[in-house]
């Protein structure tokens, strides 16, 4: 048995500043809605792939009081969050 992490595509409301910064609010994941109680850091994940356009960020969340990370995709500007799933070898 091993673990693999894959990504999760999931809905995200969030608040666009004036400066063009965009804040992660509310998390909608399988058909429930986690608040974001606090942004605990933003930074970008490197890009391996060296695609143009294709820059992810991090952001380090606090939900329900636990850390969690969430993703934002430019190319397409997408959410996703790291799910590990089991799998049988």
């Amino acid at each position: 048995m091993m673990v693999k992490i894959v990504k999760t595509y999931v809905d995200v409301l969030v608040k666009m500043r004036r400066d063009g910064t965009i804040l992660p609010q509310k998390v909608l994941w399988e058909d429930k809605a986690y608040e974001i109680d606090c942004i605990m850091k933003i930074s970008p994940i490197p890009n391996y792939k060296k695609i143009p356009g294709s820059d992810t960020m991090k952001y380090i969340c606090e939900i329900q009081g636990k850390r969690k990370e969430l993703f934002l995709e430019d190319n397409p500007r997408r959410w996703y969050v790291e799910k590990p799933v089991l799998q049988f070898v």
